[in-house]
């Protein structure tokens, strides 16, 4: 199974990341938005900063207003919130470009393919967890408290939220600014660390293998495509098998 190429008129990052003999071309060179503003450390720790500080604030004054753990689907509208919150924020410091993020059109036919390898990613994920419970006997997994939630109300924001809304926001967040920004230093850096700040943003737990592999494989889809759209593909095609089985079981 292969990607189609990208556009033969785009222009080509080199190893550090800039197109030799040519300005920066925003149509095709990853994290690059109009005029050749490039993203950077200041994105990154801008959109980290954000990221942390909308879940503490509205998670400690949800508990606080309640007495109790906010229901599913209100935690996953806080996670949605607090990485579009994130993106938006880190996209005002230089670039202002939906560009510079990744908002770029492909065919259908990467989509489809990308929905294929999420549901690949998904089966493989099984696997990881059965190992990484044998291996470390540890079951903890603090996106439990996804599953709490009754009606069928819940169910259908749980599905929209966490299937649709999370992923896209992630991946605007990981791949659009994380790689993005990490991009200059080369694809395997880029790679290596845009994956495991993803993969332990979700908690050294049960499911971090199993994000690992998702982050590292949409890392290559967003290196291959220079497009968001399939990593949200897969992302969401991996999520909503995973609330679709939750729900039918």
């Amino acid at each position: 199974m292969s990607l189609p190429p990208p556009d033969p008129g785009a222009a080509t990052p080199e190893a550090g990341g800039e197109v030799a003999g040519a300005p920066p071309d925003p149509a095709g060179e990853i994290g690059v938005g109009r005029g050749g503003r490039r993203l950077g450390w200041p994105e990154v720790v801008v959109a980290a900063v954000v990221y942390v500080a909308i879940q503490l604030v509205a998670g400690i004054a949800l508990v606080a207003g309640s007495g109790t753990l906010p229901s599913a689907p209100v935690l996953l509208a806080l996670s949605g919130l607090s990485a579009f919150g994130a993106v938006a924020v880190a996209a005002l410091v230089r670039t202002r470009s939906t560009a510079a993020l990744g908002v770029r059109r492909v065919g259908w036919r990467t989509i489809g393919l990308a929905v294929l390898l999420g549901l690949a990613v998904w089966l493989v994920s099984r696997v990881l967890i059965v190992v990484y419970v044998s291996v470390t006997g540890d079951l903890t997994d603090p996106q439990e408290a996804l599953t709490q939630f009754s009606g069928p109300a819940a169910a259908f924001w749980v599905v929209l939220l966490g299937g649709l809304v999370v992923p896209l926001g992630e991946e605007l967040l990981f791949r659009g600014v994380g790689y993005g920004a990490l991009r200059r230093y080369g694809v395997v850096v880029a790679t290596i660390l845009s994956s495991l700040l993803f993969a332990v943003a979700h908690g050294l737990n049960v499911v971090f293998l199993a994000v690992l592999v998702l982050a590292v494989l949409n890392a290559v889809l967003y290196e291959r495509t220079r497009s968001i759209w399939p990593c949200f593909a897969t992302h969401a095609t991996f999520n909503l098998t995973s609330f679709t089985l939750l729900l039918t079981l």
